[in-house]
């Protein structure tokens, strides 16, 4: 599933939704750690809440409120204030609260309008995410911030039951960080501007993907097959790229620094625009039909020319 636009679609079932995909959704956990306890679920007869409130990510007051209410309180016509539903699902407790609305009466006072909700992520007890997951939920009010996690959340069930092939994956915008997906077929999906920080797509087949503008901070992708990705302006610092195949791909105005790129192909790839790291103590490989800027001399880098 792509960005959506229409959010009464991507709400309209979100009670029949899987406990792990709501809580990634509402900010409460991360897509890593929804990929740990599905493998752990995987080996074990336990809840996917109850994995999740062993390892200390969340309360099992919030795994039961998700799991045993929360259907039942958006098809509920009569709502409650917002705070009642971040009390009920252990998000906060009655000393948060009351220091909150101590806090807001406070300004108040002093002629300053805030909602609890704000003041709430503003002192850091709840992420806007969260807020924002809620407020769609349940009245209807849609932030931008919203995503659905229908398919990564369907990659990670499938992944864990063994599939491995998820080409023309549409996942664009998709918030995947850290998750670690070794060995998948990719080809031709679109990552455009995906958040995939830190994550390991480690000897995958990524031909003709399309993640431009995408977020590779610290991703490691040993041996991953890019021929003809689409790389422009993405964010490859830090990255763990050895051996990686840029063959025929664009990686315009991406930026590399401090990239590992030992043993990288860059075969009549497009670098123009793109930051490269300035040092190259290992092999890598171009030819005659790489382009780079003019400023830039590969000979001079330490390169090795392959034609």
């Amino acid at each position: 599933m792509d960005n959506i636009n229409d959010k009464n679609l991507l709400f309209s079932s979100n009670s029949n939704k899987p406990l792990g995909e709501i809580l990634v959704e509402a900010g409460i956990v991360s897509l890593a750690q929804i990929e740990i306890a599905l493998q752990e679920q995987s080996q074990s007869n336990l809840k996917i809440g109850e994995i999740l409130a062993l390892h200390g990510w969340i309360k099992q007051e919030t795994a039961d409120f998700f799991g045993e209410k929360w259907s039942q309180l958006i098809e509920n016509e009569q709502k409650q204030p917002l705070i009642y539903y971040f009390k009920e699902a252990a998000l906060l407790d009655e000393q948060q609260i009351n220091a909150l609305l101590k806090e807001q009466k406070k300004l108040q006072q002093q002629q300053q309008k805030i909602r609890f909700h704000h003041l709430a992520v503003k002192k850091g007890y709840l992420k806007q995410i969260t807020v924002d997951y809620f407020l769609a939920s349940l009245f209807n009010i849609y932030s931008s911030a919203v995503f659905s996690f229908t398919k990564p959340y369907q990659i990670l069930i499938s992944y864990t039951n063994g599939e491995t092939n998820f080409e023309r994956t549409q996942l664009s915008s998709a918030p995947l960080v850290g998750i670690s997906l070794k060995k998948v077929v990719l080809d031709k999906s679109n990552l455009k501007g995906a958040n995939m920080a830190s994550c390991n797509l480690s000897y995958s087949s990524m031909v003709k993907v399309n993640l431009a503008l995408a977020n590779l901070h610290k991703a490691v992708l040993t041996e991953v097959n890019l021929k003809g990705a689409c790389l422009n302006q993405a964010n490859l610092r830090e990255a763990h790229l050895e051996k990686v195949n840029f063959q025929r791909a664009s990686l315009q105005g991406a930026d590399l620094s401090n990239a590992y790129l030992l043993q990288a192909c860059f075969a009549a790839t497009n670098l123009n625009g793109a930051q490269l790291p300035s040092k190259y103590p290992y092999e890598v490989y171009y030819d005659s039909q790489t382009s780079f800027d003019d400023n830039f001399d590969p000979e001079r880098a330490g390169w090795i020319r392959q034609d």
